[in-house]
């Protein structure tokens, strides 16, 4: 198999190109020495050879033997770096083309190759085998750190040695040498963010705030402590987070904003994690006492304000549990907002909205904290003037329970009627077909979204056509009225807890000492909450059917809470209210999405037909809808 290696890319590559990604051969390859964790390599570009150092995550390759002498390879990642006066490329990441071949072209061996310093493992001159240079960032708290040839403990007193590691990375000219300066030091080099990596010496990046999360407290082991994270982006779209601590904290938090463009410079990464960074990148910078942050007055217009990768919601249904998503969609209904009780104690707010989009589904979005009251407010206000507003949503978290959902966190932003094309060409999709075209939900208990975009029923077909009977449930809508509602038992009394992002709700008792408990919970509470289960009969023209409503729907129904009505007919005994509540809700016209499902109740299988969301008829619509079956054509003509 002929192969042709990248030409000049030994010349490339010490001369700080990182964007190559040149094939070169292996030529030889020996262990730094005792050490089988960490090897050093002979690197051949067809005419000219370098010597480079394998970072420990690629170690495993040589010794399982999928790396050795004759080896073909693409360089991945990998930086450039001058050691006791001498060139050495560090390759971090790699990808073996060819296992063995025949030597390509004639390289020539550099005379001092067998002279390479083996001091490389003694304990105060190891730049590059040691862990903290291959395997993680230098410069960490309570870790030693590499100055010039010797290795001090922060404590040490050791000062004022150079470093021997210098940045390989040389921008492009329109990255001007724009840094803070210090006394006695050159102005660090202005970088884009996915050219940063640990290896470097000084350094500074451009970039605007996206992001920026709530100020957090803690308490560990070593005591109380506060911690904050912003995200950044670059002209070049690279995305990394920043956090502060502690001190750190207080010098920063008030001073970031976003939107704002900052030159950020004297920060140490370390390797992302990531649970709690959802950012394309594979570091994260620490800032620290001597870090600097500067606002940039020119607010640099080639850096955009934000940067989406939006997945189509049909996409989220194969996607992981928790991972972190951008959506764009249309709000089709939106519920009142609730207060919810945490384990911890402590109160928040949650709102539960649906999307749709072209791709034929609609997911259920639940807003958190003050998402609820600050965007979930317009929205609500908008929905209930009859416009559907487009919802772009930035760091959205996958949630898998009973279908899939997603949840705002910290690091969620929402975007309304946003001015970009994705929101545009979905604004002109759902004006010109959308509105009218049917979806399914990929969420729990969430009928397909949106008004006239389910299959219509009457409540005789539910029977005649053995709806619910299937391995799925049915989805309807039916246009029908509330002809009684039961209320002897119409709520029941709930936990209030959280597990997860989703209150518990099981039906909970009194304790001995008049407080409630949860046995899925294991706890205890003063306080409970109050939950429709509602039995009422609904009909149309063709016929008769009994319906369970829950929370939401019930509240949709009624038209109050089941803790406010509990507490007029239990504990204030109004009998006149309440019922006054009861007959306002009947003979209304609503159009009832139906979840329809058989289900087993001791030895009996029986349909279950659940009301998910009930909504009074708004006669302009629906005349609107009648009209438009008219117009079409009937399936019966010949």
């Amino acid at each position: 198999m002929a192969v042709n290696l990248t030409a000049n890319a030994i010349a490339a590559v010490n001369g700080g190109d990182v964007n190559l990604k040149p094939l070169v051969q292996i030529l030889d390859v020996k262990s730094i020495g005792d050490s089988q964790d960490r090897y050093r390599i002979l690197i051949s570009d067809g005419v000219s050879t370098q010597q480079a150092v394998l970072a420990t995550q690629l170690s495993d390759r040589v010794r399982s033997g999928r790396l050795g002498k004759g080896s073909v390879v693409q360089l991945i990642d990998y930086i450039s770096s001058t050691v006791q006066n001498r060139k050495i490329i560090v390759i971090l990441n790699m990808e073996t083309i060819i296992a063995n071949c025949d030597i390509i072209g004639h390289p020539k061996i550099s005379s001092d190759y067998e002279s390479i310093p083996q001091n490389t493992s003694s304990e105060n001159s190891d730049h590059l085998g040691r862990e903290s240079i291959i395997g993680q960032p230098s410069g960490s708290v309570g870790q030693a750190r590499i100055k010039g040839n010797i290795v001090t403990d922060p404590g040490s007193s050791t000062q004022n040695f150079r470093p021997t590691v210098q940045p390989p990375y040389q921008p492009p000219p329109n990255y001007k040498n724009r840094g803070p300066i210090t006394k006695n030091e050159a102005p660090a080099r202005i970088i884009p963010i996915a050219a940063l990596n640990p290896y470097q010496g000084r350094w500074a990046i451009k970039a605007r705030v996206t992001a920026k999360g709530d100020l957090r407290r803690y308490n560990n082991a070593r005591g109380d402590g506060k911690v904050f994270s912003f995200d950044l982006l670059d002209a070049d779209g690279g995305e990394i987070r920043v956090t502060c601590f502690n001190a750190v904290v207080d010098r920063f938090y008030d001073s970031i904003e976003i939107g704002r463009v900052y030159l950020i410079s004297k920060g140490s990464l370390k390797p992302v994690r990531k649970n709690f960074n959802h950012l394309n990148n594979e570091w994260e910078i620490f800032l620290e006492s001597a870090s600097t942050v500067d606002l940039c007055p020119d607010e640099d217009s080639s850096i955009p304000n934000q940067q989406f990768s939006f997945r189509p919601i049909n996409e989220i249904e194969n996607v992981d549990n928790n991972s972190i998503v951008d959506i764009v969609g249309i709000v089709m209904s939106i519920n009142p907002s609730v207060t919810i009780l945490r384990k911890n104690g402590m109160e928040t707010q949650r709102r539960i909205l649906n999307l749709k989009d072209e791709s034929g589904r609609s997911v259920e979005l639940t807003l958190w904290g003050d998402f609820c009251n600050k965007q979930g407010l317009e929205l609500q206000e908008m929905v209930d003037s009859g416009f559907y507003p487009v919802l772009a949503v930035k760091a959205g978290k996958v949630n898998d329970f009973s279908g899939k959902s997603i949840g705002t966190i910290s690091a969620t932003q929402l975007f309304i009627n946003p001015d970009f094309p994705e929101a545009q060409r979905l604004r002109g999709w759902f004006d010109r077909v959308g509105k009218n075209a049917s979806s399914q939900s990929i969420s729990r208990d969430v009928v397909p979204g949106g008004p006239w975009n389910e299959t219509r029923k009457t409540v005789s077909q539910i029977k005649d056509e053995g709806l619910g009977r299937a391995d799925k449930p049915d989805w309807v809508t039916v246009k029908a009225t509330v002809s009684f509602v039961k209320t002897d038992s119409f709520c029941y009394t709930a936990c209030p807890l959280m597990v997860g992002d989703r209150q518990c709700s099981k039906k909970v008792t009194r304790s001995g000492n008049g407080n409630w408990h949860c046995d899925r919970c294991d706890q205890e509470f003063k306080e409970c909450d109050y939950r429709y289960l509602l039995q009422a009969q609904v009909q149309d023209h063709t016929g008769i059917t009994w319906v369970t409503a829950f929370q939401e729907s019930g509240e949709e129904m009624l038209g109050c809470s089941a803790k406010e009505l509990y507490l007029l007919k239990y504990e204030e005994q109004d009998d006149v209210r309440f019922g006054e509540i009861i007959r306002s809700s009947l003979f209304e016209q609503y159009l009832f999405r139906l979840k329809i499902k058989e289900e087993v109740y001791g030895d009996e299988q029986r349909v279950k037909i659940t009301v998910v969301k009930a909504e009074k008829v708004n006669f302009s619509t629906e005349s609107a809808y009648l009209l438009d079956l008219i117009s079409k054509p009937s399936p019966y003509k010949t």
